[in-house]
Parts: C-alpha cells; sequence; structure tokens
C-alpha cells in the first residue's frame, strides 16, 4: 500500500507551504492527507478506477499530482519545494513544540535546517534570543530532541492503525499460519508505538518465514530465522515476526504485549511462590509446566482475574486483579453517540448531510455538530448568522433522518472570556469549549469561562498534538474540580494526533471527572477514530458508567443541564 508513502508527502507539502507563507493551501494538503492516510484500500487501486477525486479533500490539482507521483515515482512539485526551503521539516516538527510556522522562524532567523542544527542553537542559548521563544522553551526544545529522535521511529497508532490491521489479514491469508497476533505496545493500545510485533503459531517455521519475508510491500529483510524474522515494509517501518510453540502462545503473547514493568512485576509475584515465569511458560519450583497455551492459564494460576492488554502498564491493573477488582472496561459498542463532529462549515472536509448519513450507518444514535467559534479563522470559523442558517439544515435533516442531530459550537478560549456572545450560547443545544493558543493565566482564563459561561464539554482538554505541540500548562487539579461543580464533561478526543485528556489523566480523574469520548471528526472516515478514543478511555480504567456518550441523549442532556 502506498497510502503511508503518499500522505506523508502530502503532509510535508503542506509544511512547505506554510513555512513558505501560503495560505489556505496548507490546510487542503492536511485533509487529504489525513483521508489518505485513513483509507482501508490501497489508494493505487483508487487511482487505477480513476476515483481519486472521490477521496475527500482530494481535489483536481492534489489528484493530478498523487497520479503523477503513482505513475513515475516522482513528484517535481515536491522536490522543488524541498530545494526552496531546505529544512528537515519532518523531524524538526517531531520536536514537541515545534511546528511549521516555530520552523520557519528558526529557519528565517538563525538558518536551522535539521535537528543537529537545532541542538546546537539551543545548547549555544541562541534559540532563547528569537522573538517568541525565551529560555523556557529553549529549555523544552533540548528537553524534547531526543524525544523528537526516538519520534522518527515511532508512530501514532491512529495513522498506522489500517497499515496493521491490513499487514494482519495478509499474514493470517497465508495457509502456513494458523493464528496471528499483532502484539507489544500496538496491542497495549498505547498512543504511538515503534516496530510493529507480530505473534504467530505455524507447524512449518520456515515456510512461513519465507511467506513472511516474501509478503509484497517488503523492501528489505534485516534478519531471517526458524523462529523469529525482521523485515521492512513500505513507509519504512519494521515488521518482527515471532513463532511460538502452541504450549507457549498464551505465554508468549503475555511476554511480548508488555508492558516491560507489568512483565517484571508479573514475574515477581510467581517468583514468590517459587516459580518462574517467561514467555515460554509458568513453571514450579521442579521446571514443571503450570500454564503457557492461554493467556488466561497464566493469570489464573497466580491467582489473579484476566487483564486486559491496554491495562498492562503497571499503574495498580496487577493489584486490583489479584482483588478481583478490575473495571469492566467500556466498550466501542457502548458508545451511542458522538459530541464533537464537523462539516464543512467551518474546516470539516464533508457536508452535515454527509456526516450525518455515516453516522447513520455506524449506528450512532445522535451527533453533535460542533464548527469553530469565529475568532479560529484558520480553521474557518463559522458566523453567528451562518450558525443560524446551520441551525435550519439541521431541522430539515432531523425529520429526514433517524439519528438525532444536535447543533453545538467549538468556542473558543480568549482574553475576555469566549468569542461567541452569551445570546449565541443559550441557541446552542451543548456548548463546548476550548483553548487553542497557549496564554500564561489559562488556567484562569478557563475557570472564569467555566464560571460564566453555560459550558457543557471541555474538548481536547490539554491541546497536546503528539510530536510537535506540548500540553498546556494549567493547574488539571483546580480545573477538574470546576468541572465537577458545574456538570461540565471532559473531553477524550479520539483524533490521532491528540487523544487528549491523555489515558493517564483519565485514570487519574475517573472517580470524579465525567467524560464523553468524541471523534473530533472533519469528514466521514474520522467518524471511525471512536474507537482510538475508547482504547484511551480503557487504558484510563474508564467503565461505561464513565462516560457520559454511552448513555442515551436525555440522560446525557440531564446531566449537562444539572
Amino acid at each position: 500500500m502506498k497510502n503511508k508513502e503518499i500522505s506523508k508527502i502530502l503532509y510535508e507539502i503542506a509544511d512547505f507551504l506554510e513555512i513558505k507563507g501560503v495560505k489556505y493551501k496548507p490546510r487542503a494538503y492536511r485533509k487529504a492527507a489525513r483521508n489518505i492516510e485513513a483509507l482501508t484500500e490501497d489508494v493505487e487501486n483508487i487511482y487505477e478506477r480513476r476515483e481519486l477525486k472521490e477521496i475527500e479533500g482530494v481535489g483536481e490539482s492534489i489528484a493530478e499530482k498523487i497520479s503523477k507521483y503513482l505513475e513515475t515515482g516522482e513528484l517535481e512539485y515536491y522536490e522543488r519545494l524541498r530545494k526552496d526551503v531546505p529544512v528537515d521539516i519532518e523531524n524538526l516538527t517531531n520536536v514537541e513544540g515545534l511546528g511549521p510556522k516555530s520552523v520557519k522562524k528558526l529557519y528565517n532567523s538563525l538558518g536551522i535546517e535539521t535537528l543537529e542544527d537545532l541542538e546546537e542553537a539551543a545548547k549555544a542559548g541562541r534559540i532563547a534570543d528569537v522573538k517568541g521563544f525565551g529560555e523556557k522553551i529553549q529549555e523544552k526544545i533540548l528537553e524534547n530532541i531526543d524525544a523528537a529522535r526516538m519520534g522518527r521511529e515511532r508512530k501514532l497508532i491512529g495513522r498506522i492503525f489500517p497499515l496493521v490491521q491490513d499487514l494482519k489479514k495478509r499474514i493470517q491469508g497465508k495457509d502456513v499460519f494458523e493464528r496471528v497476533n499483532i502484539v507489544g505496545s500496538y496491542r497495549r493500545r498505547n498512543p504511538t508505538i515503534g516496530d510493529i510485533d507480530v505473534l504467530a503459531l505455524s507447524d512449518d517455521s520456515e515456510e512461513a518465514m519465507e511467506e513472511f519475508c516474501n509478503l509484497n510491500d517488503v523492501e528489505e529483510v534485516l534478519a531471517k530465522g526458524d523462529t523469529k524474522s525482521s523485515i521492512i515494509i513500505s513507509g519504512n517501518i519494521q515488521v518482527d515476526l515471532r513463532i511460538v510453540d502452541e504450549v507457549s502462545y498464551g505465554s508468549a503473547l503475555m511476554y511480548f504485549t508488555g508492558s516491560k514493568d507489568h512483565n517484571v512485576s508479573i514475574r515477581s509475584k510467581a517468583k514468590g511462590r517459587d516459580w518462574k515465569l517467561n514467555e515460554y511458560g509458568l513453571f514450579d519450583s521442579n521446571d514443571e509446566r503450570l500454564a503457557g497455551e492461554k493467556e488466561e492459564e497464566v493469570y489464573d494460576k497466580l491467582d489473579m482475574s484476566f487483564i486486559p492488554p491496554e491495562l498492562r502498564e503497571n499503574t495498580g491493573e496487577i493489584e486490583s486483579a489479584e482483588r478481583g477488582s478490575l473495571p469492566d472496561l467500556v466498550e466501542r459498542v457502548d458508545i451511542r453517540g458522538d459530541l464533537q463532529i464537523h462539516s464543512n462549515y467551518s474546516d470539516g472536509s464533508a457536508s452535515m448531510r454527509e456526516m450525518v448519513e455515516n453516522a447513520e450507518e455506524i449506528d450512532l444514535d445522535y451527533v453533535l455538530f460542533s464548527d469553530h467559534g469565529p475568532s479560529l479563522k484558520i480553521a474557518g470559523g463559522l458566523s453567528e448568522k451562518e450558525f443560524d442558517e446551520q441551525s435550519g439544515e439541521v431541522e430539515e435533516l432531523n425529520d429526514e433522518f433517524d439519528v438525532e442531530i444536535l447543533l453545538g459550537v467549538e468556542a473558543n478560549i480568549v482574553e475576555d472570556g469566549l468569542d461567541i456572545s452569551k445570546d449565541w450560547c443559550e441557541k446552542c443545544d451543548f456548548l463546548s469549549v476550548a483553548m487553542h493558543n497557549r496564554p500564561k493565566d489559562a488556567t484562569d482564563r478557563i475557570l472564569s469561562v467555566f464560571e460564566n459561561y453555560p459550558v457543557d464539554i471541555w474538548v481536547h482538554p490539554l491541546g497536546r498534538q503528539f510530536f510537535s505541540r506540548d500540553p498546556l500548562d494549567i493547574d488539571l487539579d483546580k480545573i477538574v474540580d470546576k468541572t465537577e461543580e458545574e456538570h461540565i464533561a471532559i473531553e477524550i478526543s479520539s483524533q490521532p494526533e491528540r487523544l487528549d485528556l491523555d489515558w493517564r489523566n483519565v485514570k487519574k480523574y475517573r472517580d470524579k471527572a465525567d467524560y464523553v469520548i468524541s471523534t473530533d471528526a472533519h469528514s466521514t472516515t474520522e467518524l471511525d477514530f471512536m474507537r482510538f478514543g475508547v482504547s484511551q478511555a480503557r487504558k484510563g480504567w474508564c467503565n461505561e458508567d464513565s462516560v457520559l456518550n454511552t448513555k442515551s441523549i436525555d440522560k446525557a442532556r440531564s446531566y449537562l443541564n444539572g
């Protein structure tokens, strides 16, 4: 599949254009990149059917560029931009806190083109002298450079998900494989993953390795052995395959799922009984096998309930499993509505009708349109007049569809409150608010808005974006207390770049916060992102009752209006 390769080029084109100061086009390229990345079908097949323009966000110009690249393996427009802006945009924007605009400023001010240039300038104290940076940001950049280097090897789970699913399907499709599992951080549903780790069962490991190393997108075979092989597939992604015996499959599944800290802790429990636990099984003091064929057997022998993979981070799950008090985790099928989606009234790529049609196809009971408020011009923020037009369209659509359509707005928290009037707030079925800049008094601004406006949902609360933007520096304890007092729900965003609120904070506040899991979908394909938000809620130990949009709209409304 060329999807990842093409989306990467489109993302970089967007970044180069932004550095050059081009308006509007970067957003168009990012939309196209995002939608191609989310495809489950190979973009080459779509090209062969001459249906590239059927992909949301892909117009005539972008379709031509994709066609050119697929036909020739080159794209002159992209290469020209790289020459015009000789900046290693991918790796520089992997540094948390640096986006294309920051990279542009550092390039123009200090000639920084690479990660090495950035590190040298930060260590020399030159970044602090650039307007808008300062010593604190310089220190943060230095701290985050190592993470950025690691980020070159890590992928967002939501972006790599279609590729992994396709890979698993292709491996399973080979007759020589009896069972296949993707393990590691992917199985634990961590927000980012490195290599793809595959565990498999086969009676003929030699043939299995031959099939694996000859998959159609293999670019390089790094190692090929009897029980382990490693390959590089399209997109420079490493895939490791291990083949184990059936009698050890469960213990191997447990071991290679991790996390390392979970494994260390659970092995110590076995050791306390004078037993031994490793990837081959659970053994007593006489080296007799006690369990290993199934994960559940291993946990059971250790007097624990089964621990779902998402929880295996050594954050109390082992002790809870011993007590039999693990939560009954929320599942995707529990979700009844999506309380943040966008349309082409602001920066969405689909009409309200198209979004509703797709929501109905995936059996949602209700959706909330919350297009951006007027101050967020870069996202095509809508006016109150446009909101009123939306309201009329919602009435018409509600007469036509079974899914209940609600209307709100994603209002921007600004210096003196919100970017919409209180009268406008009252027109909303639910009012969502977010902060899209990073003022020093962010905590006070958020608290003031919660006290003075009829806020229902606080969306992408910390404003983080992986590899490019740090979380807001706010007093989260104080703000969560205020959400509890004011009956304001906290969003767990399903957007792969965000997954915000992050799972650690979800777990920390789950006894006092009420969460909604929303997709923040800007296209019809992104409505499927819900699975990623649910995974973060599960990692945060949420059960069904912790999440408002597992309830009927009347019950959700009753809480939020309470």
